[in-house]
């Protein structure tokens, strides 16, 4: 799915494919690119959409105005991968990682974050 079409796509799924409930959305550093999974469920049967932003541009339209119950896990995805969600409520603000979290710092599930290193830009160790 191209990035651009990732909130018509979630609405049809939802309104048009009855797919009522939201899951999760799952993010993966596939290297050059992430990519992201919008789970959907009704009854017994899953149906996932799936899209990729580069790692050098990670942006996303948000779908939160369209599906609020995806704000959260948009907002985890924002924290652990570094993808911004353009238009979220949550835009800028953190939800798993602490305030301390550096700046500067890959978001912790990029491969090329390197844990003991942030660990120490924390003052951890």
């Amino acid at each position: 799915m191209k990035p651009e079409k990732i909130v018509d796509a979630c609405k049809l799924v939802v309104e048009d494919g009855e797919f009522y409930h939201l899951t999760t959305i799952t993010g993966v550093d596939e290297g050059q690119v992430i990519t992201l999974f919008y789970h959907f469920w009704r009854g017994k049967e899953f149906l996932s959409v799936k899209t990729s932003v580069p790692k050098t541009d990670p942006r996303l339209q948000s779908i939160a105005l369209a599906l609020p119950a995806s704000l959260f896990y948009e907002a985890e995805v924002a924290d652990l991968l570094g993808v911004v969600f353009v238009g979220s409520p949550m835009a800028g603000k953190k939800l798993l990682l602490p305030d301390s979290y550096p700046p500067e710092a890959p978001p912790p599930l990029r491969k090329e974050s390197n844990p003991k290193q942030i660990r120490k830009m924390m003052g951890l160790e």
